[in-house]
């Protein structure tokens, strides 16, 4: 399936050559690569097995990690660019049964998360919670205190998301050989974006679980941590997956008082105000406290376009109309 993948790809980037840039020809097959990549890790299918539930469950995925809803739609056009092109070279080349294009098969609620009408943000509107929920300093602290075992693990991770602004996938994917222990960094390769990143670590709020999972045995009893290179190897595959580490944060809210339901969707699945992403919406709400420079935060967060990381800095500026109103003179 990888090889006729590859074909496919390469057929589609042809295609799609004869009138586009080559910029764009190259960011659509990077969005195909990406959904190929998503299905395997999240859904367990290839592209030739995909649907529209698969379809819909990746943009409330990219809907609930914060994406700006012009870049989901560019994404799924491209999806949907793919399987048009590949039903139509289907009878000239050799390859599987390609199967509908799953963007035909979403309904017109569906496509409302293409236009940024999503049900999360209703929901916070309706709790008056932020429009993109994150957690402070003393509240991550309860979210590590009351993580489920493996503790030394689940506390080390939630605390590498909040101190360098982690994707779940990209901490998942995150190699030993992406740390320098000795610069307090760690290289990002690139995953939804075309640029890498390398980001710093405190040592002394990140320093002594690292070392304990690396240098004391935390990471050696899993059964896969001879052969893997990941950071985080499990004892059935050779690094942890992304949803694990959502439904992690999950069970860990839930147990400190933090989680809270928001909305549902139709099929009765519960919207929560805390998950993984939560605590990178944090880490990019406390560099905003901190005074730091707006494009340096876009560097940090890997976002392709300064407008997604527009979003907390006018987040805060929105929090703090709010507590100027609060202010008695009178007082």
């Amino acid at each position: 399936m990888t090889e006729a993948f590859e074909k496919a790809v390469d057929r589609f980037k042809k295609r799609r050559g004869r009138g586009s840039a080559d910029s764009t020809v190259k960011r659509y097959a990077r969005h195909a690569e990406n959904w190929r990549d998503w299905l395997s890790e999240n859904r367990d299918k290839s592209v030739w097995d995909a649907d529209s539930v698969d379809l819909l469950v990746f943009i409330e995925e990219l809907t609930d990690e914060g994406m700006a809803p012009t870049t989901i739609s560019q994404r799924v056009s491209a999806i949907s660019k793919f399987y048009q092109d590949m039903e139509k070279l289907e009878e000239r080349f050799d390859m599987p049964d390609v199967p509908e294009n799953p963007y035909d098969g979403l309904d017109s609620d569906d496509k409302r998360f293409l236009r940024g009408d999503t049900k999360k943000k209703s929901g916070l509107s309706d709790t008056t919670q932020d429009e993109f929920p994150y957690l402070m300093s003393d509240e991550v602290s309860e979210l590590v205190d009351n993580v489920p075992a493996p503790r030394l693990r689940n506390e080390l991770m939630i605390r590498l998301m909040f101190n360098c602004g982690f994707r779940r996938g990209e901490l998942a994917k995150c190699k030993v050989d992406n740390i320098d222990r000795k610069d307090k960094s760690i290289f990002i390769p690139p995953m939804k974006s075309e640029n890498s990143r390398l980001v710093s670590y405190n040592e002394e709020y990140i320093g002594f679980h690292l070392s304990q999972w690396l240098d004391y045995g935390g990471r050696e009893s899993m059964t896969y941590a001879d052969e893997s290179p990941y950071l985080f190897p499990t004892n059935k595959r050779e690094h942890i997956s992304g949803a694990y580490i959502g439904q992690m944060i999950k069970e860990a809210a839930e147990e400190a008082g933090l989680q809270e339901v928001i909305a549902e969707y139709s099929d009765g699945r519960k919207i929560h105000r805390v998950t993984a992403h939560t605590l990178r919406h944090s880490f990019a709400m406390q560099a905003i406290r901190s005074d730091i420079d707006i494009r340096s935060l876009q560097s940090l967060l890997g976002h392709d376009e300064l407008d997604t990381t527009l979003i907390y800095l006018q987040q805060s500026k929105d929090e703090a109309k709010e507590e100027s109103r609060l202010f008695d003179p009178y007082a």
